[in-house]
């Protein structure tokens, strides 16, 4: 079987290593309002992507389901399918 995270809705198995350990990353980080809560994009740097990579790895999570947001990719959350897929990650 191809790596993913089964049986989840969206696009898991077409998640790479790299999003996937994106994903887990934003899981693990407190939903807070902003200004208390580590942004997605900050998370994504603090990985090691730089900004272009960073990009890609949110717009992969958002045509999954995995993540909304509204005006920038830097500045959204997961989705409720997100922090599930993440659980369903960490269990693998």
């Amino acid at each position: 079987m191809p790596p993913g995270v089964p049986d989840v809705p969206g696009a898991p198995d077409a998640l790479d290593a790299e999003a996937r350990r994106l994903l887990a990353a934003l899981a693990a980080e407190p939903d807070a309002p902003f200004p208390r809560r580590t942004l997605p994009g900050e998370t994504a740097l603090g990985l090691g992507y730089g900004p272009g990579m960073a990009w890609k790895l949110l717009r992969r999570l958002f045509a999954a389901g995995y993540y909304e947001y509204d005006i920038s990719a830097y500045s959204g959350r997961l989705t409720e399918a997100g922090r599930q897929a993440a659980k369903r990650i960490d269990a693998l």
